[in-house]
């Protein structure tokens, strides 16, 4: 897990050549919870950002359970 200080999500690429795609996206007051796929490797990332000051960023790498679970719950 890292956590990432001063980087806002808008200049945090997940696009690109390792061909990750956003297949989850909910905000909830100040925090934003995105979850990103990768079809090569079929592997989850998980991204918690808070945009307000300081900006925060967390990614996890997960597994497909966690992923579907986190979708599938209802806030």
């Amino acid at each position: 897990m890292r956590l990432l200080r001063n980087i806002e999500l808008d200049k945090y690429n997940f696009t690109g050549n390792n061909s990750k795609r956003k297949i989850y996206s909910i905000g909830y007051e100040d925090l934003t919870t995105l979850i990103y796929y990768q079809d090569t490797k079929s592997k989850f990332t998980l991204v918690v950002a808070k945009n307000d000051d300081p900006p925060l960023i967390l990614e996890k790498k997960i597994s497909r359970a966690e992923a579907f679970r986190l979708m599938n719950t209802r806030p």
